[in-house]
């Protein structure tokens, strides 16, 4: 018999909304080719608005608004949502920064 954890075969899912976008992307990029590599390297996903970006003005995009291109009965989930149902925990935290 086997006890060693690391040995169990569980999949570990990423459980920050920036990895979970990060993973997601790169299953979408040949990320093993020197281009889907260089795409991958440029590729930047942060939790909440970090430093350089704070101080910029936000604006809304209306062309992407969730209104606008979803169907009214279609699903949809949020990523922080799906994060915390994983067991993120800084939600709150970053809900607070943002504000």
């Amino acid at each position: 018999m086997n006890t060693n954890p690391r040995h169990t075969g569980a999949i570990k899912h990423p459980r920050s909304p920036a990895k979970i976008l990060w993973r997601t992307v790169r299953g979408m990029v040949p990320h093993k080719t020197p281009r889907g590599g260089a795409a991958m390297d440029r590729l930047k996903s942060f939790e909440g608005i970090p430093h350089p970006y704070d101080r910029k003005k936000r604006m809304v995009i209306p062309s992407c608004l969730k209104v606008l291109r979803l169907r009214p009965e279609r699903r949809y989930c949020r990523l922080g949502d799906l994060s915390s149902e994983y067991g993120w925990k800084h939600g709150s935290l970053i809900e607070r920064l943002e504000k």
